[in-house]
């Protein structure tokens, strides 16, 4: 291969390989967030529908940034504080705007537990809810699942809350009580019921989603990248090799259309 071969090719063999590194990082990235949604799929599957077991029994932690008992029924009994419910802003729920019900429950223990009672859909001017119904005052015995409290978005305070961040959650109550901030609890059921209140929120997608075939793109990306390089490479070679009379020009495959134009050139 010639000085000047090499000159001409090797820019473009660089840049392909540095598409190739940029398609296999992509097609890394897809793998690893299917992995990711793999794994809290199978953690759902694995605790969504479990019987219920006391609050007592539960041993929340977390690993590696998720708790092993994320979405585990658990059993509750305390008394709700109504008066010092949050909203959770920016909760969409099948293409509506909408808000999350946020209300304390002071348990039989003196410990006070936040619970995400459902979905709000937000009115016209979209900064509150249509309605807030509220649970009274009451005694009242619960199954929630579990779940761990969301990251601070950094967001400045308003009257709604930006996530479910407990630490902010618990720093807006006015009490001496404990107050858990590791984990919340969704609403499965509560007694008593009420005839008006906020909507469930749906069980958890188990769909992986399209990283699988959107990593499988990004490697066939890169492979063709390849292929397209050494095709037009090959085929540089040949129209020098051609032009030199070192091999014999490739003849043109004569094609139908060409067949037809002959014919009524000849019938003019």
């Amino acid at each position: 291969m010639s000085i000047s071969t090499i000159r001409r090719w090797a820019p473009w063999l660089a840049l392909v390989v540095l598409f190739s590194i940029a398609t296999s990082l992509l097609s890394w990235w897809q793998f690893t967030r299917r992995e990711e949604r793999v794994e809290l799929i199978n953690q759902v599957i694995a605790n969504y529908d479990r019987a219920p077991i006391a609050i007592e029994e539960l041993n929340f932690s977390i690993v590696n940034g998720r708790s092993p008992q994320e979405w585990l029924p658990v059993e509750v009994q305390g008394t709700y504080l109504p008066d010092d419910y949050l909203l959770v802003r920016n909760r969409p729920l099948s293409g509506q705007a909408g808000f999350l019900q946020l209300v304390p429950l002071t348990l039989t223990d003196g410990r006070i537990l936040f619970i995400e009672r459902g979905w709000l859909i937000a009115s016209s001017e979209l900064t509150k809810p249509e309605s807030n119904p509220l649970p009274s005052p009451a005694s009242h015995e619960l199954v929630v699942r579990v779940r761990a409290g969301e990251q601070s978005l950094g967001r400045d305070q308003a009257e709604t809350l930006a996530s479910i961040d407990l630490q902010e959650a618990a720093a807006r109550l006015d009490t001496n009580a404990e107050v858990i901030t590791d984990f919340y609890g969704r609403l499965v059921s509560e007694t008593p019921n009420y005839a008006a209140a906020p909507m469930p929120m749906p069980k958890p997608s188990l769909n992986e989603g399209n990283h699988l075939s959107y990593a499988i793109q990004w490697v066939l990306f890169g492979i063709m990248a390849f292929i397209a390089f050494f095709w037009a490479y090959r085929n540089d070679r040949r129209l020098l090799a051609e032009a030199q009379g070192l091999v014999p020009k490739k003849q043109r495959r004569i094609k139908q259309a060409d067949r037809d134009a002959e014919f009524e050139d000849a019938n003019q």
